[in-house]
């Protein structure tokens, strides 16, 4: 199969273009916007939205993936609005953030498998707009028993459908991305559409390494506008990309164009600390000039932003 599915349709993976791999358009609670009316406002929401996406796309991205699972406040219409109105290719995740609520705690992993299933075979929230990409991780908590049942059926759904999972990695110097593979491993998932996310400074180098010999991707994904670990960064990057590791390489913000944690009246949501108007840009207008000055390749680039994801998707 050569076809992503983006919010609004299939594409064929040669359309990707430049490809942020791991954003979030929106991130909210959903018990909080159905409890109080005043919680959210969708048209401050989308004009925010969509100044961020258009500055973005006037700077050379084409396609978006939206790392949000459905546990912390993915929106599929304002998805369908954004891309509509920016004419961005937009990309949702179905999966499970990390969880220890009780929800995940019932659930059985195969009633989780297929709850996932459904979200990329037939919708989300009723629409047709199906997920395009698999969604988990593991925090502070570690690999708690709740935290392996999300992975083990993320891996299980990887394995059904094809697609790519991206993970959250916490706290750094944890190695957890090794860790998690061991699990994706054990459950069949295929570790080349698995993209190990949020390599940062307190993460050694050969942990990198050691993801990527196991065919997998590594994301540098925490590169947005106020230049969280960007010296760390931009040495890693090259280094790796100076020992042959570039196809295997995810770069991408982790920027949140808003962040609806309080009722909108009684906050200014562009206060957020990974909000700017420019957020999704700054790889693009930065980080790239930065690359180039240290000698990573236009191919090597190239390679990174359209060639990695289309691999991904195919």
């Amino acid at each position: 199969m050569n076809k992503a599915q983006t919010v609004n349709g299939t594409l064929d993976v040669s359309e990707l273009g430049f490809t942020l791999m791991h954003e979030h358009i929106y991130l909210g609670n959903w018990n909080n916007r159905i409890a109080d009316s005043e919680w959210f406002n969708r048209e401050e929401a989308l004009d925010m939205i969509c100044g961020v996406l258009m500055d973005a796309k006037r700077h050379g991205v084409k396609t978006i993936v939206d790392a949000t699972p459905l546990n912390i406040g993915r929106d599929v219409d304002l998805m369908q609005a954004a891309a509509e109105r920016s004419g961005l290719n937009i990309i949702a995740s179905t999966g499970v953030y990390v969880d220890e609520d009780l929800w995940v705690n019932h659930i059985s992993e195969l009633n989780m498998l297929k709850m996932i299933m459904r979200e990329i075979e037939c919708g989300i929230q009723g629409t047709i707009s199906r997920c395009g990409v698999i969604k988990c991780g593991t925090g502070e908590f570690g690999f708690t028993k709740n935290n392996k049942k999300i992975l083990r059926a993320c891996a299980q759904a990887q394995k059904e459908s094809g697609l790519p999972i991206i993970t959250h990695c916490r706290p750094e110097n944890t190695r957890q991305g090794l860790f998690q593979l061991d699990i994706f491993e054990e459950q069949g998932a295929d570790l080349s559409k698995v993209v190990i996310g949020h390599f940062r400074e307190g993460d050694p180098l050969d942990y990198a390494e050691n993801v990527m010999k196991r065919g997998s991707y590594l994301a540098i994904d925490q590169m947005n506008f106020n230049a969280h670990h960007l010296e760390f960064n931009i040495k890693t990057i090259v280094k790796l990309c100076q020992k042959g590791y570039a196809s295997q390489l995810i770069l991408s913000h982790d920027a949140v164009i808003c962040y609806n944690s309080t009722r909108w009246a009684d906050w200014n949501h562009r206060q957020y600390i990974n909000y700017a108007p420019d957020s999704l840009s700054y790889i693009i207008r930065v980080v790239i000039p930065m690359l180039k000055e240290k000698k990573v390749t236009d191919e090597q680039i190239h390679t990174i932003f359209v060639e990695n994801p289309k691999r991904l998707f195919t």
